[in-house]
């Protein structure tokens, strides 16, 4: 069975290694990229409010391991937050517990589990918090406390952007895919919209150039969340739903394909 990462390179080992341990052929076809980027002054006010004003947020949102490494570095050394801290997965958690944070998770690693938390959806008018994500990120989130009247502060740490070598990667794994023999459809992992938008470009911009590399239809596909589910199968894709990013979810979707 050939299972395709898309992951960006530096999250994708663990989840390759485990994969392949299970027998599986595994091909990596990183969809995004991670770079950091400089806040703004507006943003290292909050930072600062963060750090030096234990009282004023009662909430930090953290949605990735990028996002907690950078916002740790940005924290003077041996501090420890007052107000609730939200981790959006475990590997994330687990860098801020390394640091003695006592931290939270959703059940589900989304949006939509975020929102069902106490911590978050008892908040009003007058309450704030603080998000460290990447550029763009999490809006379904800050809408829904925005709505709610709390004040949402939000510092992007990094941006995902397509890899420049993408168009590159993807002719290597449409030759690889063509010499692999296998009498199951192959199962590519999608974490995000980002990433299923640049995997669809892939496809669009080599469109008519090899006959004989596979198509959109000819996938299985892991989903992560309820939004990007419905995406893909509004586009008639076959896909199973996946609630995290954890090895034994991504396993647990495989043998549902």
């Amino acid at each position: 069975m050939i299972f395709i990462n898309t992951r960006p390179t530096s999250r994708s080992l663990l989840l390759t290694q485990a994969m392949q341990d299970k027998g599986m052929t595994v091909l990596e076809m990183p969809l995004l990229e991670l770079a950091p980027i400089d806040i703004s002054e507006r943003e290292q006010q909050y930072q600062q409010q963060f750090c030096q004003q234990q009282d004023y947020y009662q909430a930090l949102v953290v949605v990735s391991p990028t996002a907690a490494r950078m916002g740790l570095a940005a924290c003077p050394k041996g501090f420890i937050p007052s107000c609730a801290v939200i981790a959006v997965g475990h590997a994330t958690a687990d860098i801020l517990r390394a640091e003695g944070w006592q931290v939270q998770c959703p059940e589900e690693y989304s949006n939509e589990g975020m929102i069902k938390m106490s911590s978050l959806n008892s908040l009003g008018v007058g309450d704030h918090i603080l998000v460290w994500r990447g550029r763009g990120g999490r809006r379904v989130l800050v809408n829904f406390l925005q709505d709610n009247g709390v004040g949402v502060h939000a510092i992007a740490w990094y941006q995902r952007r397509c890899p420049i070598d993408a168009p590159a990667k993807f002719e290597q794994l449409q030759q690889q895919l063509t010499t692999l023999v296998s009498n199951q459809r192959p199962i590519a992992l999608v974490s995000s919209g980002e990433a299923f938008t640049n995997w669809r470009l892939l496809f669009a911009e080599a469109e008519g150039e090899k006959g004989n590399w596979l198509q959109l239809v000819d996938f299985n596909y892991l989903t992560f969340g309820k939004r990007l589910t419905q995406t893909l199968d509004e586009l008639q894709l076959d896909c199973i739903r996946i609630d995290n990013l954890d090895v034994e979810e991504v396993w647990r979707g495989i043998e549902q394909t």
